[in-house]
């Protein structure tokens, strides 16, 4: 495309000064003539690109050029920069860091990025990542293998719509065809994805299971448990700092709502015996039988 061609003549001026339009043919794959066309229209739309003859002639920019001065003000380079920068730090695409880079060039404005996000694991995983993607842009049927809540594997053939970050978790949506529904798939629990590429149509499903939460909103409960002092790093990681009050012997109090779901009860004995549930008695009631179980099966 034109647009793109003039693009690229900019950036190789910025970045060999000087070249000549043989070069430059050479480099966009077209003709010396096509190159003088182009440095004509750029020099018509306000860009400093001027041309010299004979030895050691050629093409190039002023020296003090940057893309800025033409088309974009001080803020509208910034947010370019800033909103490519952050699409850099998730490192979903190589292409980004390929544009950041051209452009950075060109505004004259070269600098760390504000942002650095690494979403890999602690411990090695398959990195499906890229495949969904592919899968989700060409509208590729895909399947795999899902361990479920229920502690089942199940085989899934999905229609992908998205992927998801929520709550320190990757989700794929997509339209399940075992369900008939639209459908949620932590990326953790998928194994043996294999992309089909059978294109699927577009479903033109309601809004409303388009827009479909990933989770129920759970049923809450009223947590007051107190946890020693030098745990307070997981308790400040895991509940809202509305709900964390600190005690005249420097424990820790959590007192407010939180989920009732089993990561509650699975959460609280991973603290051992540094917290003491006091509030609801049910809670603390089925912490004493998990205990118990618990020992039960070590004394077996």
């Amino acid at each position: 495309m034109q647009t793109n061609r003039l693009f690229d003549i900019i950036y190789i001026l910025l970045t060999t000064q000087k070249v000549t339009a043989k070069e430059l043919s050479n480099q966009c794959q077209v003709s010396i003539r096509t190159i003088y066309r182009d440095i004509d229209r750029m020099s018509q739309a306000g860009i400093p690109i001027f041309t010299q003859k004979g030895s050691g002639g050629g093409v190039s920019l002023l020296s003090d050029f940057v893309l800025d001065k033409v088309l974009l003000n001080q803020s509208e380079r910034q947010s370019i920069l800033q909103a490519l920068q952050t699409q850099d730090a998730l490192n979903i695409d190589t292409a980004t860091t390929e544009s950041l880079t051209k452009l950075s060039a060109l505004f004259g404005q070269i600098s760390e990025p504000w942002l650095s996000i690494d979403l890999t694991r602690w411990y090695e995983t398959d990195d499906y990542f890229e495949q969904l993607k592919t899968a989700i842009l060409r509208r590729h049927m895909i399947r795999f293998l899902y361990y479920n809540a229920k502690g089942e594997y199940c085989d899934r053939q999905v229609e992908p719509l998205q992927l998801v970050f929520k709550s320190m978790s990757w989700y794929l949506k997509g339209y399940c065809l075992s369900k008939n529904d639209i459908r949620f798939f932590k990326l953790s629990r998928i194994t043996k994805l294999v992309n089909t590429y059978h294109t699927y149509s577009d479903r033109r499903l309601p809004t409303e299971k388009l827009d479909k939460p990933i989770l129920a909103e759970p049923d809450q409960v009223k947590l007051v448990m107190q946890v020693s002092a030098h745990l307070g790093y997981r308790i400040y990681d895991d509940f809202p700092i509305s709900i964390i009050h600190q005690l005249p012997n420097g424990d820790l109090l959590v007192d407010g709502l939180v989920p009732k779901e089993d990561w509650l009860y699975s959460y609280i004995l991973s603290l051992g015996e540094n917290a003491i549930v006091i509030a609801p008695k049910s809670l603390k009631a089925t912490i004493l039988v998990k205990i118990e179980e618990m020992r039960k099966r070590y004394y077996e």
